[in-house]
């Protein structure tokens, strides 16, 4: 296993447990808003928010940092009754083209992102930058990966990034 691939395990191993902690903060999120809405008539807003913001930074976090190509949804109807030859070549034009529109796209999405420092959540007040600031880091990590796997698929080790 090259080094490329060690920090990416790792860095997939941090985002497993971050996005675990975020997943038992909004299961007591839930359980805690559950609670005080029987329990004392209470309707506490601030729960649901930290919620749907957790809830945006684990999918963004777990799409970009943890899931591989063989979890996503693919149409490979087609792809896999080619030739290993052609399913290489197939991929690496996938990997060219996704990987490409991401990093056109990532400067106009970060400077969105950049822009929405004037909005701020209803309940806590949160500046929109920092709850959408997952989505940077979802699109740069795609565009990192696709890279990855483009150079696999162009070297010499092309049958690892047929199966990345």
């Amino acid at each position: 296993m090259d080094i490329f691939a060690r920090i990416g395990a790792a860095i997939g191993r941090v985002a497993d447990v971050v996005t675990s902690l975020m997943f038992l903060a909004v299961f007591a999120a839930f359980i805690y808003k559950i609670v005080m809405r029987y329990a004392a008539g209470d309707a506490v807003a601030w729960a649901d928010e930290i919620s749907v913001v957790l809830f945006i930074w684990i999918v963004f976090l777990a799409n970009g940092f943890m899931l591989d190509d063989k979890r996503q949804i693919t149409f490979d109807l087609i792809f896999r009754h080619l030739s290993e030859r052609n399913q290489r070549w197939v991929a690496a034009a996938r990997s060219l083209l996704v990987g490409g529109i991401f990093l056109c796209a990532l400067p106009a999405s970060v400077d969105y992102i950049l822009f929405l420092w004037r909005e701020r959540t209803p309940v806590l007040g949160w500046r929109l930058e920092y709850v959408y600031a997952c989505f940077a880091l979802f699109m740069l990590a795609v565009t990192v990966r696709l890279a990855y796997r483009l150079v696999l698929l162009l070297s010499l080790r092309w049958r690892e990034g047929l199966s990345r």
